[in-house]
């Protein structure tokens, strides 16, 4: 992964990890925030197949051309990004707000 890792970055100096089809390359063990973002692109995969790299692709130019940033902007990390959120129940009961009844 080491030569995986300076390809990529290139593009993304801080990338962690890339999704191709059903399988996440990652130059680290990841956080279960991480894999969950990274788990939502292999549902996007799946859902668009083969089409999902020139989506992804149109979404980044989409992006840029409205200046959300090629990266943050692109609709597939927008939703990769929320996947990774926890749940706003779930955010109650780690913080120690959980209703009680």
């Amino acid at each position: 992964m080491p030569r995986l890792r300076r390809i990529g970055g290139l593009l993304l100096p801080n990338w962690l990890a890339i999704t191709l089809g059903r399988d996440i390359f990652a130059w680290r063990e990841l956080t279960p925030a991480e894999l969950a973002h990274e788990l939502e692109h292999v549902r996007q995969w799946g859902r668009y197949t083969v089409l999902f790299p020139l989506l992804y692709l149109g979404a980044s130019v989409a992006a840029l051309v409205t200046r959300r940033g090629w990266y943050r902007g692109n609709r597939f990390e927008v939703q990769a990004r929320a996947a990774a959120e926890p749940a706003p129940i779930a955010r109650g009961i780690s913080e120690g707000r959980a209703r009680r009844g």
